[in-house]
């Protein structure tokens, strides 16, 4: 491969000078650049204090690095714990400035890293948890989405694009990650008895979703990093850097249309140096143990809850006698405790971690003799929970206790609701494939638009105060390949009520075998918005206050969103 400098030289010296800056003056566009880029974010309300973003590439973890997670989670003593986040990685809130310098010595120690998980470059790779173990997949892309997130994370020539550029790798026929709202997606496919990729552009949710375009249907593997070089050099070359709000690559395809794009890619081509194509194709040393696994004597059991959560969590593998096992993390936040327990799992049942763009943890390699003790080892700190990635396992983003742009809150909202479901709908194993996301604002950090019920945090004016309120998107679908259509919005206190209803409409009046995507299409969104009409309804603050705060505060509810610096 080209050679590019190490540009990594001396980066912890000129964060901590930054952030000794911004903590005596407040931030410049000089010391957010520098802090961004390594992926330290301002943490909303609390001066001081940062978020950490650990780039995670394809979800690869070990039990030692996650150990090390746990120990900076317990130093920045956030009380919602490690966040995961929907593109593999795991957020740190509540790090004093002047630990953070040594937070990412220690991240570094254990082979992880904060570096562009922020700013206007590649960002952390994205790959299919169930790569190298699914039984449908086409082949493994482990490997590819290692290689080019380390590529491109230290190449030279892309350390100032017009905007992120996110990444994704699919191998199998669903699509875990969704591929169609990614910058560029890359799908294992196999022409004839070759091995390539169907390579897919200018995906992206946020305010305006749009889905990938095909840019070509079969490349070569051994081409594969050849052809994205192209396509970001096309991108950077052409990017409306003015014009921040149409500076992603899904605005740059919308003008010039697909062909056009794949004109200038081919051109870009034709240039290319191609002299170092020979990568593998294999997993570089120490990423999983695979069936080294020390495999246990064969144990069941009888007990109801292990039943439920083994068909729900568990994932027969490929290889014979092994599984993998979602872990399902309580609206994607981890504490300490629980971290500790997930590592130790790993090592004494699995072979490899994964982290999920569903905010979860996938253990593999579990031999199937095993399940019933892990089962038993993460009851211990409340780790076994059932319906992993199913209707009351929901997404949902940071929201307005540590993002800047956030209006609302999502966790407290998406407690109302799993409350609601798991109490009265959720047992009713004909709606478990149905999705809830939830976002604090428009940004889809929720993925709010790929899914069957989508939420994302709004303000409206009631008797001249603010209101928290969602809007509610219905008919999506998690492959992105369609949108959820945007219905109406209800006030926070009532979205848990709303969600019932909707879920309730459905379970009711659906046909046989009617997914819920085609339920929406055939009924049409007046009848849902008829029958919500009343829970839109809002009293006056002496009449009821609690439409006045947020969910989770008894403080006046303010709108206290400001620009983001994802991108500074």
């Amino acid at each position: 491969m080209n050679s590019v400098p190490n540009i990594n030289e001396g980066r912890f010296a000129a964060l901590a000078g930054a952030l000794r800056l911004e903590v005596q003056t407040g931030p410049t566009d000089a010391t957010k650049s520098i802090r961004v880029r390594h992926g330290v974010y301002s943490l909303r309300g609390k001066a001081g204090q940062f978020i950490v973003r650990i780039r995670i590439p394809a979800g690869v973890l070990t039990a030692g690095q996650l150990e090390t997670v746990a120990t900076l989670t317990e130093l920045s003593g956030w009380p919602e714990g490690a966040h995961l986040t929907t593109r593999q990685g795991i957020e740190i809130a509540g790090l004093p400035a002047a630990e953070i310098s040594a937070a990412l010595e220690q991240l570094e120690a254990v082979g992880l890293t904060t570096l562009r998980t922020g700013g206007p470059f590649v960002r952390g790779v994205v790959a299919c948890p169930f790569s190298g173990v699914a039984q449908d997949e086409v082949f493994d892309v482990t490997p590819f989405a290692l290689a080019v997130d380390r590529y491109f994370r230290e190449h030279a020539d892309f350390q100032k694009l017009p905007r992120k550029i996110k990444i994704s790798f699919e191998g199998c026929a669903h699509d875990h990650v969704r591929t169609l709202v990614s910058d560029i997606g890359v799908r294992a496919v196999r022409q004839d008895d070759a091995e390539g990729f169907r390579i897919s552009i200018g995906g992206g949710l946020g305010a305006s979703p749009k889905t990938a375009q095909v840019l070509e249907d079969f490349v070569p593997v051994e081409k594969i990093f050849v052809v994205l070089e192209a396509v970001l050099r096309v991108f950077n070359r052409h990017g409306y850097r003015e014009n921040r709000a149409r500076a992603r690559l899904k605005w740059l395809l919308a003008d010039w249309g697909i062909e056009k794009f794949r004109e200038a890619v081919r051109a870009e081509l034709k240039g290319a140096d191609t002299t170092w194509q020979t990568f593998s194709g294999r997993l570089p040393e120490n990423v999983e143990l695979k069936p080294s696994v020390e495999r246990g004597t064969k144990s069941a059991s009888t007990d109801a809850g292990f039943q439920v959560w083994r068909e729900s969590n568990v994932h027969p593998q490929r290889q014979n006698g092994f599984a993998s096992v979602l872990i399902r993390c309580p609206l994607g936040d981890l504490q300490p405790a629980q971290i500790r327990l997930i590592a130790s799992a790993a090592r004494q049942f699995a072979g490899g971690l994964r982290t999920t763009i569903d905010q979860n943890i996938l253990l593999r390699w579990v031999p199937e003799d095993l399940l019933p003790e892990l089962y038993e080892s993460l009851q211990c700190n409340s780790l076994s929970g059932a319906s992993a990635e199913q209707l009351p396992d929901i997404t949902r983003c940071v929201g307005a206790t540590a993002c800047l742009m956030a209006i609302t809150n999502p966790r407290p909202a998406a407690e109302a609701i799993i409350t609601v479901l798991e109490k009265e709908l959720a047992a009713d194993p004909s709606l478990r494939e149905l999705r809830i996301r939830i976002s604090g604002c428009p940004n889809s950090c929720g993925h709010h638009h790929a899914s069957d019920i989508g939420l994302f945090g709004v303000s409206k004016n009631f008797h001249n105060r603010k209101v928290p309120h969602y809007a509610l998107l219905l008919g999506g679908v998690s492959s992105a390949e369609a949108f959820g259509a945007r219905v109406l919005e209800i006030p926070a206190l009532n979205v848990a009520q709303a969600v019932r209803q909707v879920v309730g409409f459905y379970q009711a009046e659906r046909q046989a075998a009617e997914s819920f995507p085609a339920f929406v299409s055939r009924v049409g969104l007046p009848a849902f918005k008829q029958r919500l009409e009343p829970l839109t309804q809002v009293a006056s603050p002496t009449e009821q206050p609690a439409f006045y705060h947020d969910l989770g505060s008894t403080q006046p509810f303010v709108v206290g969103a400001r620009g983001g610096e994802c991108a500074a």
